[in-house]
């Protein structure tokens, strides 16, 4: 099942678009990763979505059905932090959320809110005040309200701004927690690209509000030119024998004797058997390409 499907999505305000015809679907149980620059419509669509505002064009299905005409019963279906949460740092984690879970209707039970609690590791400090949190401490505070009422859509928007690496990894690990053991789908708005490569299963990128790309992360960091490195015994050899091929204009340097080119997956095989009938012994290739070079090739491209 589609749990999001946005189709010809359009916001304007005044003159300026700043959503324009955005088609992206969102699948049962994916980590979906939503990537764009400062200004590409991210947090407008989002808002969108979450029935914040109005688009000017277009449709948004929630569970395969439209929110225009369901919205009270879908959005009950959603978790969602829309930039940083906020607490009553004088009260405690437990009370923090007994409060809040009772303006939503949500189970407030001390069995609920200590499960959610230990679900986000912060079980230990049920009875802290949140005054004492760290910013990471009151991230995850925040996922354990967006999970009071059993959502089956958590939406994240930035959920790792501002935390240290530490507070990264804990946010990632959670993540990846609640899609694989508590079967929860998660649309991940972010612009740390690294954490959306080590967490997502399926993207896209807009730029100026639309559609770049989208697809399954690796089939598309897999797609286009990538750094390979390729250890040799005789790599200065070697660099003489591939300045001789089509592939001369492809090298971008050495790492420690290897030798590095930006090559097309097809490509990699066609190398290898040219240094191997040049009797060149091949040690290792790896072919490298991060989400965060991708990302700039593609909003590089005018659109």
């Amino acid at each position: 099942m589609n749990v999001i499907e946005l189709r010809g999505l359009r916001k304007k305000f005044g003159d300026f678009t700043a959503v324009d015809g955005l088609d992206i679907t969102v699948r049962k149980g994916d980590i979906y990763g939503f990537l764009g620059p400062n200004g590409a419509g991210k947090s407008t669509t989002i808002r969108m979505m979450l029935s914040l505002i109005r688009p000017t064009e277009g449709t948004v299905r929630l569970f395969g059905e439209p929110l225009a005409e369901h919205r009270e019963a879908l959005l009950s279906r959603i978790g969602a932090i829309v930039e940083r949460p906020d607490f009553y740092n004088y009260l405690t984690a437990y009370r923090n959320l007994e409060m809040l879970g009772r303006l939503s209707r949500a189970d407030v039970s001390r069995a609920n809110i200590m499960r959610l609690l230990g679900v986000v590791g912060l079980d230990t400090r049920a009875m802290s005040k949140v005054k004492t949190f760290s910013h990471g401490m009151k991230q995850r505070l925040g996922i354990a309200q967006a999970l009071l009422h059993n959502p089956d859509l958590i939406v994240l928007d930035e959920p790792t701004t501002g935390l240290d690496p530490q507070g990264m990894v804990d946010i990632r690990e959670l993540i990846l927690d609640l899609s694989r053991t508590h079967c929860k789908t998660i649309f991940l708005s972010s612009h740390i690209l690294p954490e959306v490569e080590l967490t997502a299963t399926r993207m896209v990128i807009i730029n100026k509000g639309k559609a770049i790309v989208e697809g399954a992360v690796q089939d598309l960091l897999n797609a286009g030119r990538m750094k390979v490195t390729i250890d040799v015994a005789e790599p200065e050899l070697a660099t003489a024998s591939i300045q001789r091929t089509p592939f001369a204009s492809r090298i971008v340097g050495n790492a420690e004797g290897a030798i590095v080119l930006l090559l097309e997956r097809a490509e990699i095989a066609n190398l290898v058997q040219h240094l191997s009938s040049e009797g060149i012994a091949i040690h290792s290739v790896v072919p490298v390409r991060s989400l965060e070079e991708y990302f700039l090739d593609l909003t590089r491209i005018p659109s």
